[in-house]
């Protein structure tokens, strides 16, 4: 009976980590170019949500952006170039604040919409 248990709970603990994985995103390979009519939004107190056609991705500020809580207002670049988002050195200017994005995943429609409703 007590191996029964163990497989069970190891079951249990594969799904968990499953769907704690498809809630995930996968970590941005290259630089991708925003359309210019993408929607962006907050997440928290560290996350950025753009939704661009059918591509959604998750940015992850620095913990020193204060002012994400209260922006209405992201411009987001990379490289110096606006509307741009790549793996690394992309930065978000919201209304009083200018943070760096530490990582950036692409996520599915389906975990963007789980996002956008939780936040």
């Amino acid at each position: 009976m007590r191996h029964t248990h163990r497989i069970t709970l190891l079951l249990a603990l594969g799904l968990c980590a499953a769907s704690a994985q498809a809630f995930a995103g996968e970590a941005l390979q290259e630089c991708v170019e925003l359309s210019g009519s993408q929607q962006v939004s907050r997440f928290g107190t560290q996350y950025v949500l753009v939704a661009d056609g059918d591509a959604h991705y998750r940015l992850s500020v620095s913990s020193s952006c204060d002012g994400l809580q209260m922006a209405t207002r992201f411009d987001i670049s990379a490289d110096g170039q606006a509307g741009r988002i790549c793996p690394s050195g992309t930065r978000v200017k919201l209304n009083k604040d200018d943070c760096k994005v530490s990582s950036v995943e692409r996520i599915d429609e389906t975990a963007y919409a789980r996002y956008n409703k939780r936040r």
